[in-house]
């Protein structure tokens, strides 16, 4: 048998496990958009049944062991949602939450990371967003940041806070004009601000390059070489780029082993400088996650 390896640059996985078993009446076979398709080229199974005057589809991977997602919709032609939203991550925890009415998005909507942390909470009327909330957590899973828009009230507040959980800055904007708060040992600082505007760090070329640089240079082969066993396997790599491009603290946030860590370390190293991000119009450090997965098939 010989050993083949395909590199995927992935970024989310709704999968989680379900709960007692339900007495579905329909079977659907579905491509990755949830539309219907041959049993043959579909990639996803739905099973509905009505539920509380709407019906309820659950979405499992083919072979009908791993669950995606469940949707709700007026009836089963599954033409227009209506209903609870839900999809999970492999490890069972819940990965996004929200409500449709009339095929949009309604109230509050929210995303959790694997760790069960809490992401981004978003408050919806009609399908536009118009209060978004956006949270980090260090390694420890403590609050490190949050940040707050209000199209409504066009504001914009941001909180950071120091490994002691004590709060270090704050930002408030109303319209384009804001104030920096800076606690420190010796007093308070404040600066005025004129911009809300914000980019984050990118790779000379953008995502497209980045990509590009990354197939070009990573050693697909090295999990191959290293005897992995068939599977998939999705390795995070998280570091800085400083407000001159260069990159500092490269570390590995999964351990999938086999080497995989150490190699997509030693090419995001040998990289050339990015172009750093600018918050308020000031370059800035920020931090980077790099997920890349690998296949290794027969």
């Amino acid at each position: 048998m010989i050993k083949r390896i395909l590199l995927i640059f992935s970024f989310c996985v709704f999968i989680n496990a379900v709960g007692k078993s339900q007495q579905y009446k329909f079977i659907y076979y579905l491509d990755e958009n949830l539309v219907s398709v041959s049993k043959a080229g579909a990639a996803i199974i739905g099973k509905g049944l009505y539920e509380d005057g709407r019906f309820k589809l659950d979405c499992f991977s083919l072979n009908g062991d791993k669950p995606l997602l469940t949707l709700h919709f007026t009836d089963s032609t599954l033409a227009h949602l209506e209903g609870t939203f839900k999809c999970y991550f492999v490890n069972g925890k819940t990965e996004k939450t929200g409500n449709y009415v009339n095929n949009l998005e309604e109230g509050g909507w929210v995303t959790w990371d694997e760790a069960g942390l809490k992401k981004d909470s978003v408050f919806y009327k009609k399908g536009i967003p118009y209060v978004k909330a956006h949270f980090t957590f260090d390694t420890k899973g403590q609050l490190n940041y949050y940040s707050i828009k209000d199209s409504l009230q066009d504001t914009y507040q941001t909180i950071s806070y120091n490994d002691s959980g004590s709060v270090n800055s704050e930002v408030f904007f109303k319209g384009e004009k804001g104030t920096l708060k800076r606690y420190t040992q010796t007093g308070t600082e404040i600066d005025s601000l004129f911009t809300r505007n914000e980019i984050e760090a990118t790779f000379p070329g953008g995502d497209a390059g980045w990509r590009q640089y990354l197939q070009r240079n990573l050693n697909a082969n090295v999990p191959v070489d290293n005897k992995a066993p068939a599977g998939q396997y999705t390795v995070v790599i998280k570091f800085i780029v400083t407000k001159d491009g260069s990159l500092k603290d490269i570390y590995a946030e999964t351990y999938q082993g086999y080497g995989m860590e150490k190699e997509v370390i030693r090419i995001i190293k040998n990289g050339p400088k990015w172009i750093p991000a600018v918050q308020y119009g000031r370059k800035v450090n920020a931090y980077r996650r790099q997920p890349v997965t690998f296949l290794v098939g027969y």
